[in-house]
């Protein structure tokens, strides 16, 4: 039996050999990567590396080599396993196949990593992993359209490309379950699409082409109302069974403005059988080429289109053909093939590209303020600019855009805080640092996601100083976490998730920062939450420092008129210009500043 033969079984063997002898001792762990062979015997992970030899005891011995390195990859509970099964699919083990991705969703989330890699974690390597190279539609190797797998595109080529059309993540990272659903329709021979509840049903019987008030209508036939935006119906055309003309449906609606600006988004989806279509005209104009919007089916998927278009009076004329030209289906005998139509509009009709909101935050409207990086990340997803800049719109436009992470992205680069005066902080393209909540941080849940880096002091008086995110500019729900001790010997000092400011998901953190001492502060999101804040330093009045310059107000080594500005700005309270500690800005300080104007000794 050859050692690849021992794959078949090696779970068997592994529970029945030893791993205690001297030679694994010696050999686990060692320097090699366990998932990729190597001169020397043993590798990195001792677990691993103890499974593995008590397997092939040569991997201890000898060498480590391609077949030890693929009995790794197949039953170690390694970041980047081969066996462990794809970052972008839920799976019962822990950890996934990509190194990277691995360890980044378990800086998020430690469950992925330690118990079970879930639909969550699968969530997040989808909005935090790069995608790797895309898979080809038709491929005999890329898997069944029919069964969920960790490569993107399926081995049916049409069915593939259809899936694709509506979500391009099935070909661009796995073929998930959701994409197995939409095989199920794309796929199908004949679409018998389902009548949501609520629909309005077509009042036409078959054959008699009541609301046919298109393309050649019927004398006395009129448009049907189309109340509550759903409705199903069937189209016919059957010549041997007598049903000669090619059948249209056409539907009336009211499309309002409630905001007065004339115009109003409308969003139409039909699901039908391919070679079918539906258009929106204006009430008693039948020239489809000239339809603002149209969905055109080409699978048993629904067909979606958008646009922006006047108030008043409009038309859905459902047909089949391929859009805008009428053409006979082979045949739809009564009672006809089947078909929903969907109708939602609202009042989003602003160009979502050069928006008021930061690119870098997630929010509830389309599109953001970087026109050109809106538009590259709207170019990977649709829907950032169609419904909602998400967290997800967030990462995409990290890396369409090329944003590099922030200059306070790490502890080292710590951007020092300026007694009251706000800094602007966003963490959408910083990355995780990957320390844990400290304990008896209370009510910040369990995982952390990008943070950035500030630091408190050195000050010019001993004080227990205020550090807020009590602010309209902070747009997420943001944590705070005080450490001592320098970069290279973290410890916590204390945390806060909430302050007595509104709105709740606004963080005040106090702490004591002693002379000469500098305090780090970490600014992340509750949860995983990204985007922009504000924080602030406040400095309550207390006695200098030896040797310190307390009227230099603004920290630039000069007694100067942004001093005496920074003063008189807080009059008559306990503010940063309280020089003498007393309690209030008075004319003592006023006194104290002026004496010293000129370059702090």
């Amino acid at each position: 039996m050859t050692r690849q033969d021992l794959l078949l079984a090696l779970v068997a063997a592994a529970s029945c050999l030893l791993p205690g002898s001297s030679v694994l001792a010696q050999s686990c762990p060692a320097t090699g990567d366990c998932l990729a062979p190597h001169g020397t015997p043993g590798c990195n992970d001792p677990a691993c590396c103890s499974s593995t030899c008590a397997i092939d005891s040569t991997c201890c011995t000898v060498a480590w080599d391609a077949d030890c390195a693929q009995l790794a990859n197949a039953f170690c509970s390694i970041c980047g396993a081969s066996g462990l099964g794809s970052c972008f699919l839920p799976h019962p083990t822990s950890k996934c196949d990509d190194p990277t991705c691995c360890s980044t969703v378990c800086q998020f989330d430690a469950f992925c990593c330690s118990v079970q890699w879930d639909a969550t974690c699968a969530v997040y390597a989808n909005a935090f992993c790069e995608p790797g190279d895309p898979g080809t539609c038709g491929d005999p190797n890329a898997g069944g359209c029919d069964v969920p797998h960790g490569t993107p595109a399926c081995s049916d080529a049409a069915c593939c490309d259809a899936v694709c059309a509506k979500d391009p993540t099935c070909c661009t990272q796995a073929w998930d379950s959701l994409c197995v659903s939409y095989a199920a329709a794309a796929c199908s021979a004949q679409c018998e699409p389902p009548c949501p509840q609520g629909s309005v049903t077509e009042n036409e019987q078959c054959g008699l082409y009541l609301n046919d008030a298109c393309i050649a209508p019927v004398p006395g036939s009129q448009a049907q109302p189309l109340t509550g935006g759903k409705a199903c119906g069937w189209l016919t055309y059957e010549p041997a069974g007598g049903l000669t003309r090619i059948d249209v449906d056409v539907w009336s609606l009211t499309v309002p403005d409630p905001d007065g600006d004339g115009l109003a988004r409308v969003t139409l989806g039909f699901t039908c059988n391919a070679g079918t279509f539906a258009a929106l005209v204006p009430a008693g104009s039948c020239t489809l080429s000239q339809a603002p919007v149209h969905a055109q089916v080409l699978s048993c998927i629904e067909a979606v289109d958008q646009a922006c278009i006047p108030a008043g009076q409009w038309w859905v004329v459902c047909t089949s053909g391929t859009f805008p030209q009428q053409q006979a289906p082979q045949s739809y005998p009564c009672p006809g093939r089947p078909y929903s139509l969907r109708v939602e509009i609202d009042q989003v009709c602003a160009v979502p590209c050069g928006s008021a909101e930061p690119c870098l935050s997630p929010h509830a409207s389309p599109g953001c303020s970087d026109a050109a990086c809106c538009a590259a990340t709207c170019a990977v997803d649709p829907y950032c600019c169609d419904e909602e800049w998400d967290a997800g719109c967030v990462t995409d436009a990290v890396q369409a855009c090329g944003i590099a992470p922030p200059a306070n992205d790490a502890c080292t680069g710590a951007t020092p805080l300026v007694p009251g005066t706000p800094l602007i902080v966003e963490t959408g393209a910083a990355t995780p640092s990957g320390l844990p909540f400290p304990a008896g941080c209370v009510g910040t849940g369990t995982i952390a996601g990008q943070d950035v880096w500030c630091s408190i002091g050195p000050l010019d008086r001993a004080a227990t100083v205020l550090v807020s995110t009590c602010s309209s500019t902070t747009l997420f729900d943001t944590l705070l976490v005080a450490y001592r001790g320098g970069c290279a010997g973290l410890q916590p000092a204390g945390c806060s998730d909430t302050g007595l400011c509104p709105p709740q998901s606004n963080a005040e953190l106090s702490i004591d920062v002693a002379c000469d001492e500098v305090v780090l502060v970490r600014v992340l999101g509750r949860q995983g939450n990204l985007g922009r804040a504000s924080v602030l330093l406040s400095v309550p009045g207390a006695p200098p420092c030896p040797g310190a310059c307390p009227a230099d107000l603004d920290g630039n080594g000069s007694i100067d008129g942004a001093d005496l500005g920074l003063l008189l700005s807080g009059w008559g309270i306990d503010a940063t210009g309280d020089i003498d500690g007393n309690g209030t800005i008075d004319g003592a300080d006023l006194g104290a500043l002026l004496s010293a104007w000129g370059p702090c000794p």
